[in-house]
């Protein structure tokens, strides 16, 4: 199967992202990171994983991803990049469309490991006790999130499907840094094509084109309260 057929269905990104999201959320404070540390979970589709990639904001050889694999399991993958490799080089856009993320390849070899687990709380709980592992130093505080940025993802995704729900494209996450502003490319069945791309994070834009009608929509997201929502957050 190739990555581009591996792509989630709008309809599954649109559930599985804020499922992973809240398993995560239940289990961050159990675990303690350096006071230092912060990190951001990127979604991404790589090598047949659809998850949250978990990257730092330093420095690291050991990259850490989150998700759930074609046949459905749930997959904890630790990469294990060579001291001689650049840190996490990305491709960005081309042409306004995401193009597929690659790693600038090392000299030496990388090492991936899949951790395959009956149920996704399973995996998060090993991501978790990974990164405390990787990141030993004191003092120490319990992981905590901020989640709006990616609450205003899934709105988004959740408005995008009701537009496009006749489709159900496949969305592609490249795994890129800021990639809501550079935009997910969506692929339909039949050549259909599009993107959904934030100007900012509570504003967004869809594009699509299709035999049948194109489609160009604009909409800002409002989010409920943090006490309503329940927000403790994504780092």
């Amino acid at each position: 199967m190739t990555l581009e057929n591996f792509c989630p269905r709008l309809s599954e990104a649109k559930t599985f992202l804020p499922l992973l999201r809240a398993d995560l959320l239940a289990a961050a404070p159990r675990y303690t990171l350096p006071v230092s540390l912060s990190f951001d979970l990127v979604p991404i589709v790589e090598d047949g994983l659809f998850g949250y990639e978990l990257v730092p904001d330093r420095r690291t050889h050991t990259y850490l991803a989150i998700g759930r694999a074609e046949a459905g399991s749930a997959v904890m993958r630790r990469t294990l990049y060579p001291e001689d490799a650049p840190n996490a080089l990305r491709l960005v856009a081309l042409d306004g469309e995401s193009v597929v993320r690659e790693r600038v390849r090392p000299r030496g070899r990388v090492q991936q490991r899949d951790l395959r687990f009956g149920e996704i709380p399973d995996a998060v709980e090993s991501a978790l006790a990974q990164l405390v592992l990787l990141f030993p130093e004191e003092p120490r505080k319990a992981i905590e999130f901020r989640t709006e940025v990616h609450q205003y993802l899934d709105e988004a995704l959740a408005i995008a499907h009701a537009y496009l729900a006749e489709w159900n494209p496949r969305i592609q996450f490249c795994g890129l840094p800021n990639e809501d502003q550079l935009g997910y490319g969506l692929r339909g069945d039949h050549g259909e094509q599009g993107e959904l791309l934030s100007r900012r994070p509570d504003m967004w834009v869809l594009r699509w084109k299709s035999p049948v009608r194109d489609i160009y929509e604009e909409w800002s997201v409002l989010l409920p309260p943090p006490d309503a929502a329940g927000v403790t957050g994504v780092a």
